[in-house]
C-alpha cells in the first residue's frame, strides 16, 4: 500500500531535517507518494531532500513519487536549478531523476 503525504506551504531549509526524517520513516515502511497541490514554495535544501528520497527508496526497493503537474511550484524549482531535463515524469508524476555522468578532463 502506498502512503500519501501532502507537501504544503513554504518548504525551507529550517524544515528540511524534519522533512527528511518524515520521508525516511515513511519509505522504511513502504512506497510513498507526495501531493504538492498546496505547495507554495520550495528551496534548494528541500529539493535536495526530495532527490535524496529517490535514492533511499531505490535502496529499500520501494517506490517514491511526487505529483508534479505542468507549471507546478516543483516543476519551476527543478527548472531553475537545471534539473528539469533530468526529471523522469510519468503522467504528471515525478518518479525519478536521471543521473549525470561527469568526466575529469586532463589539464
Amino acid at each position: 500500500m502506498t502512503k500519501k503525504l501532502p507537501l504544503t506551504g513554504d518548504l525551507k531549509i529550517a524544515s528540511a531535517d524534519d522533512l527528511a526524517q518524515q520521508l525516511n520513516t515513511a519509505l522504511t515502511n513502504g512506497d510513498v507518494t507526495l501531493c504538492t497541490k498546496k505547495l507554495v514554495s520550495i528551496d534548494a535544501a528541500s529539493l535536495q531532500v526530495l532527490l535524496s528520497a529517490f535514492k533511499t527508496a531505490q535502496g529499500l526497493a520501494h517506490r517514491f513519487a511526487v505529483d508534479m503537474p505542468s507549471g507546478s511550484v516543483l516543476e519551476t524549482a527543478l527548472d531553475r536549478i537545471a534539473l528539469l531535463p533530468l526529471a523522469v515524469v510519468e503522467n504528471g508524476v515525478l518518479v525519478g531523476i536521471n543521473s549525470v555522468q561527469t568526466r575529469q578532463v586532463a589539464a
